[in-house]
Formats: structure tokens, C-alpha cells, sequence
């Protein structure tokens, strides 16, 4: 959970080129209502600050799409595919994808792509159509994908997410 919470900040304050998605996706994932509760208790377990009002970071620091029982906003789908979990987070009008992957002793692996790595971009545009938005001063701003069920396969096993970290 700690690491869901890096990693939407990692989102806000990341100066890598985001990739966005028109879906949630996977989009044939099973939605999920709320944080599965082994998430949270590993989280709560690695952060001990997480609902203490001293400053430490809670999850409701992120605003209304997280909570400290794992119920998310509007904003926010978690879908389950492959036992991978695929959090999107709804920013405008695209949906921007963390895929978390359980590991040994309870552990989470967590994933993301970065539009603004060539081989990255390149691997999409192989597997689907790719719109790219620049900048007035032609700095590439966002990649936009709308991936079928079978391209997203596809994407997830080309190693287009790349790994940030473990939690």
C-alpha cells in the first residue's frame, strides 16, 4: 500500500512522460471496490505513522481517492487480471496505470510505463496505435493508448511496464 501511495505521488511529481489510457484498464480485469485488506495490512505493517495524526503520512494525504479502510474514489478503479492488480487513477480525461504485482512474503512489485523512453514508445507503437502529445515549445508532454484486450496482453508481456519498485 505504501508503495500505491509512491507511486501516485511518483505521477504528480514525476517529470518522466506519462502514458495514459482512455479505460481503465485491463479492460476486461475484474474491478475491485476497495483495497484488498492484504495490502493495507502490509502497509499499515511497514508504516507504522499510517493513521496517527503526528505528521507521519497517512493515505488520506492523497486526497479523496484513498482512505485508510482501501475504499476508493470515482477516480480511482483497482481491476485484478492474470493476479496482477492494475491501479488506474483518473487524471482529465485519461486514466494513468500502476500495475502491482504480489511477490514472496507478502510483498508488491510495482510497475509503470514511461512514455518518455524511446524503446518504450517504440514497443507500443508495434502493438497499438500511439498518439503523442506535444508541447507549444515541442517538449512530448503524453503518449495516449487505447489498447484491446488482446494488444494489452500483448503490452504487459512486451515489458513496456517497468519495474519502480518493491514494498
Amino acid at each position: 500500500m505504501k508503495q500505491i501511495v509512491g507511486v501516485l505521488l511518483l505521477f504528480a511529481l514525476c517529470s518522466c512522460v506519462e502514458v495514459g489510457f482512455r479505460n481503465p484498464q485491463p479492460e476486461n480485469g475484474r474491478i475491485l471496490d476497495e483495497i484488498p485488506g492484504e495490502m493495507i495490512a502490509f502497509y499499515t505493517q511497514q508504516n507504522k505513522d499510517s493513521s496517527n495524526d503526528d505528521g507521519g503520512f497517512k493515505l488520506t494525504d492523497l486526497g479523496e481517492g484513498f482512505d485508510n479502510t482501501g475504499t476508493l474514489s470515482d477516480e480511482t478503479v483497482l481491476k485484478l487480471w492474470k493476479g496482477k492488480y492494475f491501479l488506474n487513477q483518473k487524471e482529465d480525461s485519461l486514466w494513468y496505470v500502476v500495475m502491482i504485482v504480489p511477490v514472496k512474503n507478502g510483498a508488491y512489485e510495482t510497475y509503470k510505463m514511461d512514455g518518455g523512453n524511446e524503446n518504450t514508445v517504440k514497443t507500443l507503437k508495434g502493438i497499438t496505435h500511439v498518439e503523442e502529445i506535444y508541447s507549444n515549445d515541442g517538449e512530448l508532454e503524453v503518449v495516449i493508448i487505447n489498447p484491446d484486450k488482446s494488444e494489452f496482453k500483448k503490452i504487459v508481456k512486451s515489458g513496456a511496464f517497468e519495474k519502480i519498485d518493491i514494498f
